[in-house]
């Protein structure tokens, strides 16, 4: 019976700890407004394991107010933004998951007729998936040398 409470111990720490060590990811964001003139601009923002960030908070910074958004909105399920931008210059997008996950980018509006290039906002990097990995299988090795060890120093203080 006892070993079935420590099982059940060990299941609830990993389900806990383990997804934050070993299934964290970055934000990566893409202007895909289309062709050269296009007037509404498009962003998709998604995770660095190619998975779109859906339903994510997005703020917008207009050129000539770049201190204070303009717009806030989410982005759709497959990870997009579009908004129609009223004047030149770089518009400022952030976003943010509400799970920790934050990033931006810089869309530039230009004059009709010429094209929008962007910049790649600076986002938080993950580590690489090898240490991420090493990490979670040494959190679960650890979590059974203590499991381990701390029975057998019981059975050692009843033989006693």
């Amino acid at each position: 019976m006892r070993r079935l409470a420590r099982a059940a111990v060990l299941a609830a720490a990993l389900t806990v700890f383990t997804p934050a060590a070993v299934f964290a990811h970055g934000v990566e964001s893409q202007d895909r407004s289309g062709e050269a003139g296009a007037s509404v601009k498009t962003v998709y923002f998604g995770y660095s394991t190619g998975e779109p960030m859906m339903f994510a908070r997005v703020k917008l910074y207009a050129p000539s107010r770049p201190e204070a958004d303009v717009l806030q909105g989410v982005t759709s399920r497959g990870g997009f933004f579009s908004f129609l931008p009223d004047e030149e210059g770089p518009w400022r997008l952030e976003v943010e998951d509400g799970m920790g996950h934050k990033g931006g980018i810089t869309v530039s509006a230009l004059s009709a007729g010429a094209g929008g290039e962007a910049e790649r906002g600076e986002a938080p990097r993950s580590a690489p998936l090898p240490l991420r990995a090493g990490l979670g299988l040494s959190l679960i090795v650890n979590i059974f040398a203590v499991w381990h060890f701390a029975g057998k120093r019981r059975g050692e203080a009843r033989a006693h």
